[in-house]
């Protein structure tokens, strides 16, 4: 039996969002089907492993047994996962339940732990002497949607002694417009220090990336270096365009504001090198992230919101 797999996945976050074609039908939010056993489904038929970085990777697998095939995934990264998924091109089989969905897969305890499976979706092997096949698209967000911010003042990102002027700020007209509309970019040279805004839990991060440009094919993930880490609020600091082997912490590490993360670089959609950060989670349709309004302490006694154009003094 061959089981046919068509997957596309995205994020973006740290670059402008990719347009995507309106939907003509709105997808079904499924509540999480949790399987303790996935063995129990039957016979696994395939097994494909995506949206890998350092810290993780989603599984999704189907099981078949007798003439019932289930859809199923898994989340192995220390955070949730935001997942929005069609399944369609149909041959010899028929649906037994929601064809599309977008679903929030739980965390593992650990980063590349078993993470509980999660059933997507059902459908029916009709004539079983024969294959089957169907196609798979999906796109995964970091974070929980309804993780929210508590009142915060972040330090800024880079060692004491450093003043680094900020490029682009909040709504800046470049690229900080939906995903990235809160975040903001400090002019820091190539191999710049960086270091923890807030204390939390390094999730994931990607140091493989090489090279930038503005061209759409710099918007894929992968191609960009970046450290997540998540905060006690459930909201994740993310630190992007890092330089390539530049990261010096752990997946599942638990880091101190101020503590060393990476340094910084040009990779990924980036016209220039610099330091982008912002605090954000998944959008509950899984279409884009969510950023956060943040402050930082620029001055003993003194906390605003990041100024476009405004040089800051690390002075922690």
């Amino acid at each position: 039996m061959r089981v046919w797999w068509v997957v596309l996945s995205g994020l973006a976050a740290g670059c402008p969002s990719p347009s995507y074609p309106a939907r003509e039908a709105t997808p079904h939010v499924s509540q999480a089907q949790i399987v303790a056993e996935p063995a129990g489904l039957g016979h696994l038929d395939d097994r494909l492993i995506d949206f890998r970085f350092e810290g993780g990777q989603l599984e999704l697998e189907l099981y078949r047994q007798g003439s019932r095939i289930t859809q199923v995934a898994r989340n192995r990264y220390a955070v949730p996962v935001m997942l929005r998924w069609t399944i369609s091109a149909l041959d010899n089989a028929t649906p037994a339940s929601a064809l599309e969905g977008v679903t929030l897969l739980p965390p593992a305890a650990q980063p590349l732990d078993l993470g509980e499976s999660v059933i997507l979706a059902e459908l029916d092997h009709v004539d079983q002497s024969r294959r089957y096949t169907r196609t798979l698209d999906f796109r995964a967000k970091f974070g929980d949607p309804r993780a929210s911010p508590t009142p915060y003042a972040y330090r800024l990102p880079y060692p004491t002694g450093l003043t680094f002027s900020v490029l682009q700020g909040f709504h800046g007209a470049f690229s900080h417009r939906g995903s990235n509309e809160y975040a903001v970019d400090f002019d820091c040279p190539v191999a710049t220090p960086v270091v923890a805004a807030r204390d939390g839990v390094v999730v994931a991060y990607n140091d493989a990336a090489q090279g930038s440009g503005t061209t759409p094919e710099f918007l894929d993930y992968k191609r960009t270096n970046f450290v997540l880490v998540l905060h006690d609020d459930g909201t994740l600091g993310e630190y992007m365009h890092l330089a390539p082997s530049g990261i010096v912490v752990k997946a599942g590490q638990r880091v101190g504001r101020g503590e060393s993360l990476a340094l910084s670089g040009n990779t990924g959609f980036s016209s220039t090198p610099h330091l982008h950060f912002q605090v954000m989670t998944a959008t509950a349709d899984a279409v884009m992230t969510r950023s956060f309004p943040f402050k930082l302490v620029v001055a003993p006694g003194r906390i605003e919101e990041p100024m476009q154009g405004q040089r800051y003094s690390a002075w922690e």
